[in-house]
């Protein structure tokens, strides 16, 4: 399905209330994966976790949880990309909605995700409600943007890189970072990170600014999944290991809500 205003365009699929590619200006600016895995490419939705758990378990008010292992010993990328969603479209935008329960969660939760595009920009929202008891929450998105060339990334603030440990799992420590301006070709990124503000992707053909809500973790990722001719900058909630570390975790009573997102906006 898509949606369509002037010469912006994105294209979803239901499951999993995927973004498989989006044009701005006539711009690819998110890229279609290459080998129809949902997050070497589009932009996958990860909730209720974004990132990897360790050993894939995790203990929520004293009672233990197993998930599915799908990276090695480890659990990753949550546990909705593979449910279907309904969803409503409307001029400019398409909401998609579900009621969330799983039997490695420790409750339920109704979830909305509302893409919105107009000329230039494009918007992403999150939101959750708890609605049986108070339950961990980490939300994250796995956007592919398109390179062409050389690029660099620019923003204000500290970059925090996460220090870790056992390769994947943050200690709690971080490493001041500069990216700013780098020709990120030559860097080979894979980490996590905590990053107020903007940040300004640039390109030899076209640059985009990608303005985040709630959201002040982020993965960079350019290794073999980006193909070559892309970065995936993930916006999230909090860090990988979430459930266990506790870092960046949202713990959600019932009937309480909340809401995140990012938007994408083509400067030139």
């Amino acid at each position: 399905m898509d949606i369509k205003f002037n010469k912006t365009a994105a294209s979803f699929d239901a499951k999993g209330a995927y973004l498989k590619e989006l044009k701005i200006n006539d711009n690819i600016i998110i890229k279609k994966t290459y080998d129809n895995n949902d997050t070497h490419g589009g932009a996958a939705v990860l909730f209720p976790f974004g990132n990897r758990i360790k050993n894939a378990e995790y203990k929520y008010k004293n009672i233990k949880y197993t998930l599915p292992k799908n990276d090695g010993n480890n659990s990753i990328h949550g546990l909705i990309r593979n449910e279907i969603f309904d969803y409503n479209k409307y001029e400019n935008g398409i909401e998609f909605y579900k009621n969330f329960e799983d039997t490695n969660y420790p409750g339920k939760a109704f979830i909305k995700i509302n893409y919105e595009i107009t000329d230039n920009i494009f918007n992403t929202y999150f939101y959750v409600k708890s609605t049986e008891n108070e339950i961990p929450v980490e939300i994250g998105f796995h956007p592919y943007f398109y390179i062409n060339g050389y690029y660099n990334i620019y923003y204000k603030n500290r970059l925090k890189m996460m220090n870790y440990v056992d390769t994947y799992f943050p200690d709690g420590t971080y490493t001041d970072l500069d990216l700013k301006n780098k020709n990120l070709l030559d860097i080979v990124l894979d980490n996590a990170f905590y990053l107020d503000g903007d940040i300004i992707l640039n390109d030899d053909s076209h640059t985009v600014k990608i303005i985040r809500y709630n959201m002040p973790y982020i993965v960079l990722y350019n290794g073999i999944y980006a193909n070559g001719n892309s970065i995936a900058i993930e916006p999230m909630t909090g860090a990988p290991n979430v459930f266990n570390n506790n870092i960046g975790l949202i713990n959600l009573k019932k009937n309480h809500e909340f809401k995140c997102g990012y938007s994408v906006e083509l400067l030139k």
